[in-house]
């Protein structure tokens, strides 16, 4: 399959500069962003983001926020994807954090 279209965020880490994350579009437009979501499920994770996103936030903050964009996604996007990836990128390198949120958290 050749994608004839694709958005990227990607995200880096430099130790001078520090974290970095960058949104590409189909045609090849950069941005720089302080936080990101492409797609039908970013109408509703910008939101929350915008409500709970803080510059400075440590790693458990930014999971919790992920997790109320996944849960806020699920509640209202009718067709939802069933898996979510969530990878972390820091100092330490990329890895992945898990496959997905728990439905039996707290909705936001």
């Amino acid at each position: 399959m050749n994608p004839y279209s694709v958005n990227i965020l990607l995200a880096g880490y430099d130790k001078e500069t520090g974290p970095s994350l960058y949104y590409i579009d189909y045609i090849a437009t950069l941005h720089k962003l302080e936080k990101g979501a492409f797609g039908y499920g970013s109408y509703f994770s910008l939101l929350m983001m915008d409500k709970h996103f803080h510059s400075g936030m440590n790693v458990e903050e930014a999971i919790d926020l992920v997790d109320k964009c996944i849960l806020e996604i699920r509640s209202r996007l009718v067709v939802a994807p069933p898996n979510f990836v969530i990878k972390i990128v820091d100092k330490d390198g990329a890895r992945a954090w898990r496959e997905s949120v728990k439905d039996t958290h707290a909705s936001a």
